[in-house]
């Protein structure tokens, strides 16, 4: 992006690398994101991406409602899915220099330009939790049925922007991972049932014969 540095007023961004490496350098600290891993950049935050060589391709999703958080784990425990400590933020960096710089603003779906003499990149500390943030995909603790019914989804739910209708979300992203064993036996199809969830899936990682690694975005907006 060079001197462009870019931020969304309207929603969080979900950064899901398919190939090549990204540097997320913004105001908080430098983010460094390879393929298998996401990263977020919370609604307001600038920032300019720096890609490797060869070029970089994957996804990203824009949510405009509540930030994106961990699961209730219920009856699983204090430890399963996405474990909180996995999650890691940057030290803080930052730019002291000047020149012509552009900054590009997303705000109610329009683009927005402004001029500056000085990157946007100067905080010198930071304090608090709303903050960028990269998660490895691999770290994941996938939960199964090791008996005979099919489990919803929900099992492979690394992080969800909740909404304010009890039992749904605005955006649920989910990581599928390696079958278990049982899987490798026998299928269990699900059960008959409708929602009105729009889903989108992307693959990372393997061919489509193995989409162990795949991932999978949904707005749900009915409990299933």
């Amino acid at each position: 992006m060079g001197n462009r540095f870019f931020y969304s007023a309207d929603g969080e961004l979900l950064i899901v690398p398919q190939h090549g490496a990204l540097t997320l350098e913004t105001e908080l600290g430098r983010l460094r994101v390879e393929p298998q891993e996401i990263a977020v950049i919370p609604r307001g935050l600038r920032f300019r991406v720096d890609v490797a060589d060869g070029g970089v391709r994957g996804y990203i999703c824009e949510t405009f409602g509540a930030p994106f958080r961990l699961p209730d784990l219920g009856p699983i425990g204090s430890n399963g899915l996405a474990n909180p400590r996995d999650f890691l933020t940057p030290h803080a960096h930052y730019e002291d220099r000047t020149g012509d710089v552009t900054l590009i603003a997303k705000f109610l779906g329009r683009l927005w330009t402004a001029r500056m003499d000085h990157s946007p990149l100067d905080v010198v500390a930071w304090h608090g939790n709303n903050v960028p943030y990269k998660y490895d995909l691999r770290r994941f603790n996938a939960m199964g049925s090791t008996s005979y019914d099919h489990p919803d989804p929900s099992i492979f739910l690394v992080l969800h922007s909740p909404s304010d209708t009890v039992g749904t979300s605005n955006v649920d992203f989910v990581v599928s991972r390696p079958a278990g064993s049982r899987w490798r036996i026998r299928f269990g199809p699900p059960w008959f049932h409708r929602n009105v969830a729009s889903e989108f899936m992307g693959l990372i990682h393997g061919g489509p014969r193995r989409q162990e690694h795949g991932i999978r975005t949904r707005r749900s907006l009915a409990p299933q």
